[in-house]
């Protein structure tokens, strides 16, 4: 298994199965869950990850019949793994530039979701986002990019001996890039495997899965828990970006993230969450704008919460002036709790 990796129950996709009818099958098959390659061999159905549930063998090869058993094999991870056939390298310098680490710093890694781990890093609660297929990598350049933008538009000298990322979360309420992983800093292999990032709590639609105390108008759904504030300061940060001249590309619930009491430092957000955003950079063809995207994002988070008729129409009506001309100011108005007194 990766180095300085913690197990997790297995999530098997199966990539490029070769079927024989009547005689056997192979393929490849990828657990996401904990990052490796597994060779298939079979003489009927290949199966899923029921094969590895109950099981932590180093294996990677597996052979079977249809009447069994399995015999279990290990070879070389350059053999078995889906090669990625791009590269992508990492030069930037100045105030901007993020900082280099080597994978092997990132320790007590545990699955979160599709390329992301929550890891730690100098003994920081982190989460990782890796390049686990060639269709990553312009995605993570593209995020690398949008955050040096960011701090380009925070004027640095302007922000002497504070900490940029701090300072660029509090704005923009945007989750930073704390590093830049490559496999081998200062070595042979410096191509970069993914970016590192302060772990900012679950997304908005992993906390609004079922749960037993639903009470609101979305069947399924858990009572999301937010306030009208959270949302406002929301919207502020995506105005910031707009006139920063930084477009997300993907406002979505998936995107967004709560961060957690403990976690949440900022100079007049103490005893609340606040709502941040990550996966800069990749803009869908049919993505309107951020605005517009925000607005959807609102009704999603209405739906999912149990507000009081009063503020179920500051947030009706703010999501359709964003909908219809992403007035920002008019938006922050709308949802001011100055003017409920």
């Amino acid at each position: 298994m990766e180095l300085n990796r913690i197990w997790h129950e297995p999530e098997v996709v199966i990539y490029g199965a070769v079927i024989t009818p009547g005689i056997c099958c192979s393929g490849q098959a990828y657990d996401l869950a904990n990052r490796r390659w597994y060779q298939i061999n079979v003489s009927s159905d290949a199966y899923d990850e029921e094969w590895m549930a109950n099981t932590q063998t180093p294996f990677n090869v597996i052979n079977t019949t249809e009447d069994g058993p399995l015999k279990l094999d290990t070879q070389p991870n350059h053999v078995i793994a889906r090669p990625i056939g791009e590269k992508l390298q990492y030069h930037s310098q100045g105030e901007t530039a993020s900082p280099i680490v080597s994978f092997d710093r990132l320790v007590d890694k545990v699955y979160l979701g599709r390329a992301i781990d929550r890891c730690r890093w100098n003994d920081q609660d982190c989460a990782f986002k890796r390049i686990e297929f060639d269709c990553d990598i312009e995605a993570i350049d593209r995020e690398i990019k949008s955050r040096e933008n960011l701090l380009k538009a925070l004027d640095l000298h302007c922000e002497a001996n504070k900490d940029p990322n701090r300072i660029m979360e509090q704005r923009f309420n945007a989750i930073p890039i704390l590093a830049v992983v490559v496999m081998e800093q200062g070595g042979d292999n410096d191509e970069v495997i993914g970016i590192l990032m302060p772990f900012g709590g679950l997304s908005l639609e992993s906390l609004s899965e079922s749960g037993p105390n639903s009470t609101v108008s979305t069947p399924g759904s858990r009572d999301l828990e937010i306030t009208r504030g959270e949302l406002r300061d929301l919207a502020h940060g995506v105005r910031e970006l707009a006139q920063a001249g930084v477009v997300h590309g993907d406002i979505n619930e998936r995107n967004t993230l709560r961060k957690p009491l403990e976690a949440t430092a900022v100079k007049g957000y103490q005893g609340q969450s606040r709502l941040v955003l990550v996966d800069f950079g990749e803009m869908a063809p049919e993505y309107k704008n951020d605005a517009f995207a925000l607005g959807e994002l609102f009704i999603w988070c209405k739906e999912r919460s149990s507000w009081g008729v009063s503020d179920q129409r500051k947030v009706e009506d703010a999501a359709q002036v964003l909908k219809e001309n992403g007035n920002f100011d008019q938006v922050l108005s709308v949802l001011d709790n100055e003017r409920d007194r």
